[in-house]
């Protein structure tokens, strides 16, 4: 080959290098794997992805690679908190039954004992593999799914990491990942009884400190802890208040005077603050909660707390809201830009 046509194929070679790179995915290994806007350990926080998620892998720096998340984000972690697959093996990793961590904070023991040596830490929306015991034939000893047959006692199930390092959580910590994101679909169509879902998580995170970039119950920014508690909810909200504020369906916070009027306003709803709109420039979210009723709202302002929209109340929230979006009720609606957990190709395969 000459010199001009190897010129000629090098942004060719380039592309298909560049298209074939993109297309690796991943799987977390840590229990909030810490997403940076650069590869280094003093970068800015910009997310966190919790075990078990699929991520695409963009590029790499050293011991730091570039992901995309299900959000998407795109940012920065260390290569030890991913477990790098072939597309065959992101099948079935996603294929694979699994359980979720659905209380706060739990660990993966070394055997099925409290007094048992820490494999990891299990925090809130984690998933992990269902561990299967080795079932003994006649005919020679096999690993495989059979109803009934994972391992547990009666307190402990086993795990598998997406390593394939093992261990054991408490039972009621963890809950069947696909039943749980099915029934969590079927939940959202309750709305009232979905919003008391929604605050009883919101909850779990009163007194949490905020992290800039925090999206777990370790710490968490105002738009982390929206998406915390809808994601243990089965819901998936994108990762910003201003990606966020532009999901669902409007709803009124102004009267005709322009002041606010938080009748309107059901339990659940996200409450926004930031810029105004202008006749230039659209409004923009930089802060967000989730209301509670009775003009009270959760949200991660210096730690998570309950603050009140109403300027008599000592709780007062001395801010003006910009406008407000609801989510439930539109779960999966065409559009609507909120996918649950149970329709996501990215969680659960689809058919």
């Amino acid at each position: 080959m000459n010199k001009c046509a190897a010129y000629l194929l090098m942004p060719v070679l380039m592309f298909l290098s560049i298209g074939l790179h993109a297309q690796e995915r991943a799987v977390v290994e840590f229990s909030a794997n810490m997403m940076r806007e650069n590869p280094d350990y003093a970068a800015e926080l910009g997310d966190q992805s919790l075990m078990g998620t699929v991520v695409e892998v963009l590029g790499q720096d050293g011991y730091w690679v570039k992901i995309r998340t299900p959000e998407p984000y795109t940012a920065w972690v260390t290569d030890m908190g991913l477990v790098r697959m072939d597309e065959k093996g992101i099948q079935d990793y996603l294929e694979a039954p699994k359980y979720i961590c659905t209380v706060p904070y739990s660990h993966i023991y070394e055997e099925p004992s409290l007094k048992s040596g820490i494999v990891s830490e299990l925090l809130m929306g984690d998933v992990v593999r269902i561990m299967y015991r080795t079932i003994t034939h006649r005919r020679g000893r096999y690993r495989g799914y059979e109803e009934g047959r994972a391992v547990l006692t009666k307190k402990f199930v086993g795990v598998v990491l997406p390593s394939g390092k093992t261990g054991y959580v408490p039972a009621g910590d963890v809950d069947v990942f696909y039943k749980w994101a099915k029934d969590k679909k079927a939940a959202s169509g309750d709305a009232a009884g979905f919003a008391r879902d929604i605050e009883a998580t919101a909850r779990l995170f009163l007194g949490v400190p905020y992290l800039w970039g925090g999206s777990s119950i370790k710490n968490v920014d105002c738009s982390g802890l929206t998406r915390s508690v809808f994601f243990s909810n089965g819901v998936l909200l994108p990762r910003n208040a201003s990606q966020q504020g532009r999901i669902g369906a409007d709803v009124r916070l102004f009267n005709d005077s322009g002041e606010t009027d938080w009748s309107a306003l059901e339990p659940g709803d996200l409450v926004f603050w930031g810029r105004e709109a202008t006749d230039e420039a659209p409004a923009k979210a930089t802060h967000v909660g989730i209301y509670l009723g009775d003009g009270k709202f959760i949200h991660s302002s210096q730690v998570v707390r309950i603050s009140s929209l109403d300027r008599n109340d000592p709780d007062f929230y001395d801010r003006k809201p910009i406008m407000a979006r609801r989510i439930i009720g539109h779960v999966d609606e065409t559009g609507s830009g909120i996918v649950s957990i149970f329709q996501s190709p990215d969680y659960i395969p689809q058919e």
